[in-house]
C-alpha cells in the first residue's frame, strides 16, 4: 500500500468520487448515512450537578438542532447524572433535540469484574446508560507517563542495578537499537555519576512512554467494550517527535490497525476514529493546521478501506481533536474527510460548544453538493 500523502490523497478522492462519500440524510438513523459528531470531552472537570447545569446551557443554545450528533463526556462521577438528564423524551419536549444526544465515557477497563482498585468496567458503564466511550486518548497513551516517570532528581537516581533493571525491561520490547543496551550496559559498569546523569534524559523518556497505555491495552478495552454494546471512539495521534521525524503515518498505522485488530466490518462501521495530534493538544498550543488535517485524515480513510474496503471506509466518521474552537472550528469542519470533532477545553463553555456544534451543519451543507 502507497501510503505517500499525494498517494493516499489521490486514493481517496477517486473513491469519494465514485462512491458518493458522506451521504448525509435528512433524518437520523437513514442507512448508510453519515452525520456530523461533535464531541465533548470534560476530562476532570466538573462535579455532578455541575455538569448538568452546563449540559442544560448548551442544549438550550442549540433548540432544535438535529443534523448533527452531540456527545458529552464527564467524568466517571458525572455519568450517572447526566444519563437521567438526557432521556430522549426530556430533551425532546425540552429542547427539541430527540435522540442526536449521545452520553460519552472518557476511558473503561478491559475487564468485566475483578480486583482492578480504581477501574469501571464497560458492564458498568453500559448499565448507567452510556451510550460510548473513548478509547486510546492521548491522555491514556502517553501523557499520563509524566506523573509515573522521573521527577527532576532523575540523575541522582541513577545506579547500576536500576540501570540492569531498565536493560532487562527494554530487553522484552521489539525494535529497541542494539546500540542502547551496549549503552546502558557500558553505563552500569562505569558506574560514572557524570555519565549517568547524561542518559537520564533517554530514560525518562522512555518510562514515559512505557508509563501510558500501550496499543495492546487499548486493543483490549475497544473488544471490552464492543462486546458490552458500547460504541467506541478510537483515538490516535503522534507526538511532536513523531511529526519531526516523519513517522506520522508510521506511528497512525500501528495505532489504528491494532486498535482494530479482530474487529469485523459490520461493527466497524459504528465505529469513530478520532485523529487528536498530541502536539495540539493543551493551553498554548495551536490545532494543527487545514493541509495537515486533511492529509490525515486521507490517510486514514484510505487505511480504513484498505483494511476493511470502500464500503466501511466511506460510512466511518473521522473526526479532528486538537484545540478545537469557535474560531477555528469553520475552517476544520470545511475540510473534505472531516466529520467532526471531539473537543476538549472549549466544550466546558456553553456558549463556545453550542457554536462548535452548530457549525457541525457545515458538513451537511457540504456533502449534500457531492
Amino acid at each position: 500500500m502507497n501510503t505517500t500523502p499525494l498517494a493516499v490523497s489521490r486514493n481517496y478522492f477517486r473513491h469519494r468520487a465514485a462512491n458518493q462519500w458522506h451521504k448525509t440524510p435528512a433524518e437520523p438513523g437513514e442507512p448508510g448515512a453519515i452525520r456530523p459528531f461533535l464531541a465533548g470531552n470534560w476530562k476532570m472537570n466538573l462535579v455532578p450537578r455541575s455538569g448538568v447545569a452546563l449540559a442544560a446551557r448548551i442544549f438550550d443554545i442549540c433548540k432544535g438542532v438535529k443534523d448533527v450528533d452531540i456527545g458529552l463526556a464527564p467524568p466517571y462521577t458525572g455519568l450517572s447524572a447526566l444519563a437521567d438528564y438526557i432521556k430522549p423524551d426530556f430533551l425532546r419536549s425540552e429542547y427539541d433535540l430527540g435522540r442526536n444526544v449521545f452520553l460519552m465515557a472518557q476511558d473503561t477497563f478491559f475487564e468485566s469484574k475483578g480486583a482492578y482498585t480504581g477501574e469501571i468496567s464497560p458492564e458498568m458503564l453500559a448499565a448507567i446508560g452510556v451510550d460510548r466511550v473513548i478509547i486510546g486518548h492521548s491522555d491514556r497513551r502517553a501523557n499520563l507517563g509524566k506523573f509515573f516517570g522521573f521527577s527532576s532528581s532523575v540523575a541522582r537516581r541513577l545506579t547500576p542495578d536500576f540501570l540492569t533493571h531498565e536493560l532487562d525491561a527494554l530487553r522484552k520490547r521489539e525494535g529497541v537499537d542494539p546500540q542502547v543496551f551496549a549503552a546502558i550496559e557500558f553505563m552500569a559498569a562505569e558506574q560514572n555519576h557524570e555519565i549517568l546523569a547524561g542518559l537520564a534524559k533517554f530514560l525518562e523518556e522512555d518510562l514515559k512512554e512505557r508509563a501510558g497505555e500501550s496499543d495492546a491495552v487499548t486493543q483490549r478495552k475497544v473488544h471490552a467494550s464492543l462486546a458490552q454494546g458500547l460504541q467506541v471512539i478510537l483515538c490516535c495521534g503522534e507526538n511532536r517527535e513523531a511529526r519531526a521525524l516523519h513517522e506520522t503515518f508510521k506511528l497512525l498505522d500501528r495505532q489504528i490497525r491494532i486498535g482494530l485488530e479482530g474487529v469485523s466490518p459490520k461493527t466497524v462501521n459504528e465505529m469513530i476514529i478520532a485523529y487528536e495530534p498530541v502536539w495540539a493538544i493543551g493551553s498554548g498550543a495551536k490545532a494543527a493546521g487545514v493541509e495537515q488535517i486533511s492529509e490525515v485524515h486521507d490517510f486514514i480513510r484510505n487505511l480504513v478501506m484498505d483494511l476493511y474496503g470502500e464500503e466501511t471506509a466511506s460510512v466511518i466518521r473521522i473526526l479532528y481533536g486538537g484545540n478545537v474552537n469557535p474560531e477555528n472550528i469553520a475552517d476544520i469542519m470545511s475540510i473534505a474527510g472531516v466529520d467532526g470533532a471531539l473537543v476538549g477545553g472549549a466544550s466546558l463553555k456553553a456558549h463556545d460548544f453550542a457554536q462548535i456544534i452548530r457549525f457541525g451543519c457545515l458538513i451537511r451543507d457540504r456533502h449534500s453538493d457531492l
